[in-house]
């Protein structure tokens, strides 16, 4: 039996459980965590990973927990190679650990903009500040400034994660150009609240930077790099350690 152990991805903490105990159960030893990862078998994969916020809710995907499930499943010789595929509700990603180093390469998979791609109620949110919507599997928000990112965020992320026009809840991230490939994020995600980092929503920032790769998001909990391969999938790298 493996035990649980908690991990960090640029500060984004999780609670990682090998089995098939209750998320409701699980999601009681949080203890501050953003969220819950729950890996099992699959048929197509590596792995199977389950993503649950810190309020039980079930996300389609999170690049920061890939990182941190795939070094554990090789660390922990759930899955003995470096390279591996682990599958979540938005679909099949390739993670490839460095242990040397503790960093791992996600694809995060395709990007797709515009507020139908987010369930957005386009009627609904005239009253918001002008965003971008990215969907990177699951449903994000962008909107620069040339503020301070964390300070706008706190004005502007109640209002906007828990808006009406977005019946499917919203990840905001307030982004900052510091240079052509380089962006400084805060992130209010849906069901947890302000987080210290977010591996989509920094992809939803490079998509939205419209800036040729590698794009570089830094955050509070700390940077993640971009790129992007051939087909248009999005390659997030970047560390994974224990708590």
């Amino acid at each position: 039996m493996i035990e649980d152990v908690y991990m960090h991805g640029t500060g984004n903490k999780f609670l990682i459980h090998c089995g098939e105990q209750e998320p409701k159960v699980l999601l009681q030893k949080l203890h501050g965590a953003d969220g819950l990862l729950i890996l099992s078998g699959n048929e197509t994969a590596n792995l199977q990973m389950r993503i649950f916020n810190a309020d039980g809710t079930e996300a389609e995907q999170c690049g920061n927990g890939l990182r941190c499930a795939a070094l554990h499943a090789y660390r922990s010789r759930i899955v003995p190679s470096t390279t591996m595929t682990i599958r979540t509700l938005a679909g099949l990603n390739t993670c490839v650990v460095h242990p040397e180093r503790n960093e791992v390469e996600v694809t995060i998979g395709f990007s797709k903009s515009g507020p139908l791609s987010c369930n957005v109620q386009v009627d609904l949110i005239e009253d918001l500040p002008a965003l971008e919507f990215i969907s990177m599997g699951n449903p994000n928000a962008v909107f620069w400034t040339e503020k301070e990112p964390t300070e706008v965020i706190e004005k502007i992320g109640p209002e906007v994660v828990n808006h009406e026009g977005f019946p499917e809840g919203i990840n905001l991230h307030v982004a900052r150009f510091d240079a052509p490939n380089h962006a400084t994020i805060s992130s209010w995600e849906r069901g947890v609240g302000p987080t210290l980092a977010s591996g989509t929503g920094g992809a939803s920032v490079f998509v939205s930077s419209k800036q040729p790769p590698p794009f570089v998001v830094t955050s509070v909990g700390g940077s993640l790099t971009y790129t992007m391969l051939g087909d248009g999938q999005i390659v997030m790298a970047g560390a994974a350690a224990y708590d």
